[in-house]
């Protein structure tokens, strides 16, 4: 599995799993998958069983995803990750992020219905890695 943005590449490894956030809804991938191209929209990215490290998370912001013999590259438009932040980076990330989705934020700046989206997505995946803070106000 191949985890590409402009930018850098992120992630290159062996996974069990994998959770792609499809133009149409969430897929699956296991072992054996058959043949796809997808396109990719703004969504959450799960790896899971890599061997020898924790599972993965990323946020994708648009993208292709394509599945050939047991090997799965994604090109993505951009991605937002905790891995390589410290944990009070994480923390400061995570509440920001918590205040959009309460609506504290709209008192400052108005936000695109994408900004709330991105940040539900920051909370989700500070939940799944473990890395959740107190819940400001209620969950994504």
């Amino acid at each position: 599995m191949i985890l590409l943005t402009p930018k850098a590449k992120l992630l290159d490894c062996r996974a069990g799993s994998l959770i792609v956030p499809a133009h149409d809804g969430q897929r699956g991938i296991l072992r054996n998958h058959c043949p796809m191209l997808a396109t990719l929209s703004l969504g959450l990215l799960q790896v899971r069983e890599i061997a020898g490290r924790p599972d993965a998370f990323y946020i994708l912001e648009g993208g292709f995803v394509r599945v050939t013999e047991n090997h799965v590259t994604i090109l993505a438009y951009d991605a937002v990750t905790f891995e390589g932040l410290d944990k009070e980076s994480i923390e400061q990330m995570v509440s920001e992020a918590q205040s959009v989705v309460v609506g504290k934020e709209y008192i400052r700046v108005q936000r695109r219905e994408v900004d709330i989206e991105r940040s539900r997505l920051i909370v989700r995946m500070a939940n799944l890695a473990g890395l959740a803070t107190e819940q400001a106000g209620g969950s994504a």
